[in-house]
């Protein structure tokens, strides 16, 4: 019987002596039991027949392959020796491959090497069920009562095995996806059917040719990618396609030409096939791998937002860089470090999404500004940097800077908002003294603290001395902590008065500390320390204890009289913290000291164009009654609009503007339309920085009534503060000459 896979065959012949000879084979026959031990189902004739011809009799759940051939016994001997030794090197070749799927799949659990496994466990199942080897080698297989159900679920199985790696390995889309997913369905599912009807086996058998058209379409333009795994896997395909096509050819054309090992063309096919296929596999997992750790290095040397190259890259090109300059003389490559000041306004007001791609749209202009630079990357939150060529002159490192400075003075449209970015910048020559990453870095962070100091906008070179000026600066923050836990720091006390009669209104509170001035230090630098090492919560606090317990003082010594007032300077940034003001109420309350009684100075200078006073911080002040001055008016450097919404209790004119009165006309022209400016707006106009009497003469004919400066009196401590009251109160009531009430006030 040329099938292998035939259920039972039946063979009744009659010999010369007219004996009948009955012979029974098949696949629910053991090999042991058939006339010789062979995959084919055999039986044996006499050499000599009767003149009854021999009848074979097919019993088959499908009966559509009655493939019967004669030979002698010593010939298909030798073809069954060859059959056994080839069925045993096929299976153990399928479980070799069917161990490597398994180890595959703990290396790297993937579709495709899932799809593989499925396949070589669908081959294995194919073969133990076809040839008849499951119910000889394995005990736990199913009663031959049930093999024409397991040979419909082994080739409907075998048909999704080989449709698995195909759709895993080649993905096909579209309309070809879908016609292979219905053609492997049809005959797959026409193959199950067979176990019950003979003609459905017919019809998968017949879907097959079909099949295969199309993959071999599919294959086709897989393989203008060029992809050597896909060529591996064309070749098992081929090999596949060739032994399912002449077995698929005999089982529709019935034909007796074909010889017996065509029975086992599909299965010799499918071991080329996954040979060919876990080939194909292994070299796309490598690609696979290879095209990971590339994306995983690209990851790893870009920022996923921006799409620049990434901190850990840009480091490695510093260090590189900082080894250049060491071992070549005069190589001094140019590093431009750019902070987006405020960014993190945008984000609160926009959201993050907004935020992130404002940061994308910086990062793609600065690569399109075409630097000549080595790499550009961003290095933190809002943070970028530009490293230039090893031989690029300085003058592109400023030019490139400059250029930074000049493109973001507008707002960037994004997504129908209009957005202003706001860039600081350090420069920094990388030059053989510079040890690492690390230096580098606190060097460009001095500078561009520098550049923030100086209101930003603007790119600051770092210089060596700069380093001296942060240790400076530290040894003033250490001295500034000691000085306020140990109490040492103190106020004086400059009076404010109406220029007509010198009469006093007000006092100005002016820090001071004889130990940090000791040791070198003015009331500026510690301002400015405190401010940039977020002191300035700590500092106030004391400096209101300090102002409030003084006002205490001169109320019980009765010398403070209640139309009078302290000014107290505070920057913004005070103003917005609400634990400030409401420290300032407690401290207000344990003193015994009315709200009316200060005034909360704040510098021209200071005011941030985008902080909504009318809204943020007035309703506040407001709601504890407290007043707000404006110190250095006329630096210009706050819209007359904003100053108008702060709605001031007074306006101090700023010193430098006075100070040129007496010689620059211009001067008072700006002066006259500064105190005209604080009467149509409900201010007191004051001049600070009153130095001679040629400024006081000036002041009064420009109708200026209040004032303060050293020509009135100095800053005063607490206790002489207090004997100036009683003075001024004495000669006032004594109404003395005004020339000698001002020299006995001085």
């Amino acid at each position: 019987m040329k099938d292998p896979i035939v259920e039972r065959f039946l063979l009744l012949a009659q010999d010369a002596r007219g004996c009948i000879h009955a012979g029974e084979t098949g696949r629910l026959v053991p090999f042991d039991q058939r006339a010789i031990s062979s995959p084919f189902p055999n039986s044996r004739l006499p050499l000599n027949l009767g003149t009854t011809p021999p009848v074979a009799l097919v019993i088959d759940h499908k009966s559509i392959r009655p493939w019967i051939t004669l030979m002698p016994e010593s010939q298909f001997q030798r073809l069954s020796e060859r059959l056994w030794i080839a069925l045993g090197m096929f299976t153990g070749m399928l479980a070799t491959l069917f161990v490597i799927a398994i180890l595959m799949m703990r290396y790297q659990r993937s579709a495709l090497t899932l799809a593989y496994l499925g396949y070589i466990s669908a081959l294995l199942f194919f073969q133990f069920q076809a040839v008849g080897l499951g119910a000889v080698w394995l005990p736990f297989w199913p009663e031959p009562s049930t093999h024409h159900l397991l040979q419909a679920l082994a080739v409907g199985t075998a048909v999704i095995g080989m449709a698995l790696p195909v759709f895993a390995f080649l993905r096909p889309c579209g309309h070809l996806r879908s016609l292979l997913l219905i053609s492997t369905g049809l005959s797959a599912s026409s193959f199950y059917l067979s176990a019950f009807t003979a003609e459905a086996y017919r019809v998968g058998a017949a879907v097959i040719p079909l099949l295969a058209v199309l993959v071999i379409l599919l294959l086709a333009r897989r393989l203008r990618d060029g992809e050597p795994g896909v060529r591996w896997f064309a070749v098992g395909l081929t090999a596949a396609i060739l032994g399912g096509g002449i077995q698929a050819a005999a089982v529709v054309t019935q034909g007796t030409w074909l010889p017996p090992t065509s029975a086992f063309a599909f299965p010799l096919g499918n071991l080329v096939e996954s040979i060919c296929w876990l080939i194909a596999i292994l070299m796309r997992l490598k690609s696979e791998n290879l095209a990971l750790q590339q994306r995983l290095i690209d990851e790893a040397h870009h920022d996923p937002v921006t799409g620049a190259y990434s901190r850990a890259f840009m480091t490695e090109r510093l260090n590189n860089a900082i080894a250049e300059a060491k071992s070549s003389s005069g190589v001094t490559p140019g590093l431009i470090y750019i902070d987006l000041g405020d960014f993190k306004c945008v984000n609160e007001r926009f959201g993050q999404a907004r935020g992130d791609q404002t940061l994308l749209t910086f990062a793609r202009i600065l690569s399109e500004l075409g630097f000549d630079a080595d790499a550009i990357g961003r290095f933190g939150g809002d943070e970028f940097m530009i490293l230039m060529q090893v031989n690029a002159h300085w003058s592109h490192t400023e030019g490139a800077a400059a250029t930074i400075l000049g493109r973001f003075r507008e707002p960037l449209q994004i997504g129908g908002d209009n957005i202003l970015l706001r860039p600081d910048i350090a420069l920094l020559r990388i030059t053989q003294d510079d040890k690492d990453v690390d230096q580098l870095m606190q060097d460009i962070g001095l500078a561009l603290q520098l550049s923030k100091q100086l209101g930003g906008r603007r790119a600051i070179l770092f210089e060596p001395q700069m380093r001296a000026r942060a240790k400076m600066q530290d040894e003033l923050r250490n001295e500034l902590e000691r000085a306020i836990r140990n109490h040492q720091l103190d106020l004086h006390f400059q009076p404010m008065v109406s220029l007509e009669n010198l009469s006093p209104v007000g006092f100005e509170a002016l820090l001071r500390c004889e130990h940090l001035s000791q040791k070198g230090f003015s009331i500026e630098q510690v301002f400015a320390v405190a401010e940039s090492a977020g002191m300035l919560s700590s500092l106030g606090k004391r400096i209101i204890e300090l102002a409030l317990s003084q006002i205490g003082t001169w109320q019980r010594q009765g010398v403070w009289s209640p139309g009078l007032f302290l000014s107290i300077n505070v920057c913004q940034q005070q103003l917005i913290d609400e634990q400030f003001l409401e420290s300032l109420h407690r401290a207000l309350q344990d003193h015994g000291v009315d709200a009316s009684a200060i005034r909360l100075e704040l510098s021209e200078g200071s005011l941030r164009a985008d902080l909504d006073w009318s809204h943020q911080v007035l309703p506040r002040l407001l709601n504890q009654h407290i007043l707000l001055g404006i110190d250095n008016f006329g630096t210009g450097l706050a819209s007359l609009t904003m100053l108008a919404d702060l709605q001031a209790d007074y306006i101090k004119i700023d010193r430098k503007l006075v100070a040129a009165l007496a010689s620059l006309p211009r001067a008072q022209i700006l002066a006259r339309a500064s105190r005209q400016f604080a009467a149509e707006t409900g201010s007191l106009a004051i001049a600070e920085g009153i130095e001679t009497n040629a400024q006081l003469e000036t002041l009064r004919e420009l109708g200026f009534e209040h004032g303060q400066g050293h020509l009135i009196a100095a800053p005063m401590s607490g206790p002489e503060t207090a004997d100036w009251l009683q003075l001024a109160a004495r000669t006032h009531d004594q109404l003395h000459d005004l020339d000698n009430w001002q020299r006995q006030l001085h």
